[in-house]
């Protein structure tokens, strides 16, 4: 059988849990079925995580400042999208230029311009599009954008949670629910190695609470640091880890964040550690997986922490509910309330017997439901149903 050429099409420069998840998506592909290549931009940084899946790499994303906007600055009034139809003219056509070329069977577009753009490049050539869709689209103008860009390019759909498909209600598309994967074996259980909790500033013996993240607002790093003075008034030794770094176009925000911190008192008990290649090692530092986002369309990282064998609290967001079973592999707490979030922290960080109870139940689910490999079969599927084999 001659494998079906799938051109996976992301603009992204920086590395996100979205690239990350596709590279991981790609390199547990069946390759005796499907050939993958991904096109991306020139200047990518997330190409070291794509090699390791043994795809075809073609620079073939041209470079945009229509790629800047923001999920909220879609919409907009007739002159800012013309503009942004004028901006898109250049990568829409150097798109169409490499797919008359690469004469993939299926386009699978992984980032939202990409939907429209590589979207749209592909319908010219009448090539079947999938979009795989990893975010929620909170702003008005924003889901107009969607149902517009759906209309026009009639694509099928990945939806990585039931909050994600939700946004399809009513278009015209075809919803396929496959929930993100992750590498199980490198998320397992087991001590740290030695002098990492040194390293990471926190003391041994003490318990620790860790946020896996981009430094960026919706992820709610504000509520969590307002919770922790309710989960030291009850667990006076507890330490947060904070783990990752901020966006490019929000350099100011991590500053924000740490004088938040001064502000509240609880500096010393809060350790900053940026970007970390070594998360699972992290994980297996650490007590206890907090993701307090405030629209969260999936939580790839709550996976990771099932995995590693870590109760979660987190909040009930978007497809966060779909992946924690309350009271049985973490607490949820509702969003931008640090009350709640924090007394969710403290019950768990005071009970380890129940904490570890709750990561078993947790790797459990994670191995069940979340390994790429199982993944990889439910997208191959969704192939197989576009092109009638």
């Amino acid at each position: 059988m001659t494998p079906r050429t799938v051109a996976y099409v992301d603009h992204a420069a920086e590395v996100g849990g979205a690239e990350k998840s596709l590279c991981e998506l790609v390199a547990a592909l069946d390759h005796e079925r499907v050939r993958p290549v991904i096109l991306h931009l020139p200047e990518a940084q997330w190409l070291k995580y794509a090699r390791a899946g043994r795809a075809e790499l073609r620079p073939a994303v041209p470079p945009s400042d229509l790629y800047a906007a923001r999920r909220s600055e879609l919409g907009g009034g007739p002159i800012a999208g013309l503009q942004r139809v004028l901006d898109a003219v250049p990568p829409l056509g150097a798109l169409w230029r490499e797919f008359g070329q690469l004469e993939p069977d299926i386009v699978h577009t992984n980032s939202t311009k990409m939907h429209l753009m590589a979207g749209a490049a592909a319908r010219l050539r009448k090539l079947p599009v999938i979009w795989h869709m990893r975010d929620l689209m909170t702003d008005e103008d924003a889901l107009s954008w969607l149902r517009r860009a759906v209309q026009r390019v009639r694509p099928e759909v990945i939806a990585i949670s039931e909050a994600v498909a939700g946004q399809f209600d009513g278009m015209p598309c075809t919803v396929h629910l496959v929930p993100n994967g992750i590498p199980i074996d490198r998320f397992t259980p087991g001590d740290p190695p030695a002098g990492l909790r040194e390293g990471l500033g926190l003391p041994e013996g003490v318990p620790v609470a860790c946020v896996v993240g981009r430094l960026t607002p919706w992820k709610g790093h504000q509520t969590l640091l307002r919770a922790w003075s309710e989960v030291l008034s009850r667990v006076p030794d507890a330490h947060l880890l904070i783990v990752g770094e901020v966006a490019f176009w929000e350099d100011g925000y991590a500053a924000e964040l740490r004088a938040l911190a001064d502000s509240l008192g609880i500096s010393k008990r809060v350790a900053w550690s940026g970007f970390r290649e070594d998360v699972p090692e992290v994980l297996r530092a650490v007590d206890l997986l907090v993701l307090p986002s405030i629209h969260e369309p999936f939580g790839r990282v709550v996976i990771e922490g099932m995995a590693a064998g870590l109760p979660v609290v987190a909040t009930a967001s978007g497809g966060v509910p779909e992946i924690v079973r309350e009271g049985e592999t973490g607490l949820l707490a509702p969003p931008e309330q640090p009350g709640p979030l924090g007394e969710a922290i403290a019950r768990v960080l005071a009970d380890p017997a129940r904490a570890r109870a709750m990561g078993e139940a947790g790797r459990r689910r994670a191995v069940e439901c979340f390994d790429v490999r199982r993944v990889a079969r439910q997208v191959e599927a969704v192939y197989d149903v576009l092109l009638g084999t």
